[in-house]
């Protein structure tokens, strides 16, 4: 077993990274309610997915189990949030166009 510093920025890196990996619980129960994610591009979901899986990847072969329960929570959500806009994107096929009227 690797003995780990467990410095105050220990504590900072671990309470950041439990942040980020809770930070797209809300926005899920956002979009459940008012389906739209047009204002979500589909790279930076890509792009979130494959870091989380290299942080899995990392965290399973360096054997820090909770860091990978956390990257595993994100992960979910990333996909989640995946499946929603494409599910969502299809459904939204109404553009609405403002016109206005001239004086």
């Amino acid at each position: 077993m690797v003995l780990v510093d467990r410095s105050i920025y220990y504590y900072l890196i671990m309470f950041a990274t439990f942040l980020i990996c809770f930070s797209f619980v809300p926005l899920i129960f956002e979009i459940l309610q008012e389906k739209i994610t047009s204002n979500i591009p589909y790279m930076t979901l890509i792009c979130f997915i494959a870091a989380l899986l290299i942080y899995l990847f990392i965290t399973i072969s360096r054997e820090y189990f909770i860091h990978s329960i956390l990257y595993s929570i994100a992960l979910a959500c990333s996909i989640i949030l995946l499946f929603l806009k494409r599910k969502y994107d299809k459904n939204n096929t109404n553009i609405n166009i403002i016109k206005y009227e001239e004086s």
